[in-house]
């Protein structure tokens, strides 16, 4: 159960950041944070994680997930749909 749910979010977050605005850094900015304590403090990101010029947005090997995590993602959906994953791919009873 928790892992569809967990898949479902991931698929929702991947179909949100495959639009470049989403993902853009820049927009940590514009968050407003009102969910602060008084004396809590927050992470000071460093300058030089930010983009130079337009922002093309996350891609890696596969969409924006590197290849292992596809590749572990796959084995969590397969998984959940009741396929059998052993050492030398997948089988079906």
């Amino acid at each position: 159960m928790y892992d569809e749910r967990m898949l479902q979010f991931i698929s929702q977050l991947t179909e949100m950041h495959t639009d470049a605005e989403i993902s853009n850094p820049r927009r940590i900015e514009m968050i407003p944070d009102d969910e602060i304590s008084e004396g809590e403090g927050r992470p000071m990101w460093d300058p030089e994680t930010k983009t130079q010029g337009p922002w093309q947005g996350l891609y890696k090997d596969v969409g924006i997930f590197t290849e292992h995590e596809w590749n572990f993602l796959m084995c969590k959906c397969l998984a959940s749909m009741g396929e059998q994953i052993g050492p030398f791919g997948f089988t079906t009873q």
